[in-house]
């Protein structure tokens, strides 16, 4: 296992990685890691969860526009404005 100690620098806490751990990883100065908690262990993952960004034609093609409406929309769908967002 790998120790290093965390430093501050211009306010910011950071941890060192050295150079053989970041070619193993295939990381450079700059990337992006996901950092979590994890059961009290600090774990640093070198690929971090991204959003997925979709398109409205790609959520479009999900839906089926023949489907009811499920209990909380029929609800939302058949109820007055509620202020003044009338069209």
């Amino acid at each position: 296992m790998y120790t290093t100690n965390l430093r501050r620098i211009d306010g910011s806490v950071i941890v060192a990685v050295s150079p053989p751990m970041l070619d193993q990883l295939h990381l450079r100065v700059g990337a992006k890691i996901g950092l979590s908690v994890d059961n009290g262990h600090l774990v640093l993952d070198p690929r971090p969860r991204s959003r997925l960004r979709y398109s409205l034609d790609e959520l479009l093609a999900e839906c089926d526009p023949s489907a009811e409406p499920v209990g909380e929309d029929r609800y939302w769908l058949d109820s007055g404005p509620a202020g003044s967002e009338l069209l």
